[in-house]
């Protein structure tokens, strides 16, 4: 049991990482088109790997992901594993 919960957790993590990557690419996408061309140095953006986010944007949105994914897999291992509450619905009116 612990090497499965070991196994959750992991991939809860990368999930929360590769949801943050597409929330950065958003993000980028919708900054770069909506930025006036005139003021971006194309250079700059080119010479910093490719990426115009500032630096603790692109630091912050990975260590979100991770967090954010451990957080998630802790909480659904406790709901699916320890509560037994999946896939079961209560209907009170039916009795």
């Amino acid at each position: 049991m612990r090497l499965k919960k070991i196994i959750y957790l992991f991939l809860s993590i990368v999930l929360g990482l590769i949801l943050s990557f597409l929330i950065h690419a958003l993000i980028e996408i919708i900054y770069l088109q909506n930025v006036n061309s005139a003021t971006v140095n194309w250079h700059s953006v080119l010479g910093k790997g490719s990426c115009a986010l500032p630096i603790w944007l692109q630091i912050g949105l990975p260590i979100l992901g991770i967090v954010g994914g451990y957080l998630l897999g802790c909480w659904w291992w406790r709901i699916v594993y320890i509560e037994h509450r999946h896939g079961k619905f209560k209907n009170n009116n039916l009795n």
